[in-house]
């Protein structure tokens, strides 16, 4: 199936390969890697939905989470995922675009589906590590996005072929927009986070 080999491509992509990146980068269609992650985060959210009901809830660290809300949430999950990612990489290579105008978006948004079959499985097993221990889960998340901004600094300087200042302006533009829109985001709407715990919690 054409979702194993995005899956090997995708590893091999996090284990960078410079081959692969330079392949994946030119596929003319993004629909079947498109459908394939969509298809791969259905079946990671059938194995969370059998799960909880064999144990009846989840829970972390001892508050137990509103299913409903829950499975209301997974059921929207694979398509907003594939929105994230397609908004996450067109930015940075919006941004790559706008250091080169021969630089385009869609070499970096074909990498980036390759890689999110892989970061799907990561996020689930991240998930269910924060379900035993929040710290631990929090630990794992934040390596993983050390990791995610190591390989996009890589992929980004493969496919377009930039120095490491350049690299590294196309890649900490994107972050430094995104931090300031959370900054101001949290500083007018501070009641936030816990509005949205108080709905995923019971």
């Amino acid at each position: 199936m054409y979702i194993f080999k995005s899956l090997l491509e995708g590893l091999k992509i996090l284990g960078f390969d410079k081959e692969t990146i330079k392949k994946t980068s030119k596929e003319k269609s993004l629909e079947e890697i498109f459908l394939s992650t969509i298809f791969l985060n259905y079946i990671i959210i059938l194995v969370v939905y059998l799960i909880g009901i064999a144990i009846g809830n989840y829970s972390i660290q001892g508050r137990d989470i509103n299913m409903n809300v829950l499975f209301g949430l997974l059921m929207i999950y694979p398509f907003a995922y594939n929105l994230v990612v397609y908004g996450v990489y067109g930015f940075f290579g919006l941004m790559a675009e706008l250091l080169n105008k021969k630089n385009t978006i869609k070499p970096l948004i074909s990498v980036g589906f390759h890689t999110a079959v892989v970061y799907a499985i990561l996020i689930y097993v991240i998930a269910l590590c924060s379900t035993f221990s929040l710290s631990f889960g929090a630990f794992t998340f934040s390596f993983f996005i050390l990791y995610f901004l190591y390989t996009m600094f890589f992929s980004i300087s493969e496919i377009y072929e930039l120095s490491v200042e350049q690299t590294l302006i196309v890649l900490f533009i994107p972050i430094l927009i995104i931090s300031m829109v959370l900054l101001l985001i949290f500083i007018f709407i501070p009641n936030l986070s816990n509005f949205f715990i108080n709905i995923i919690f019971k």
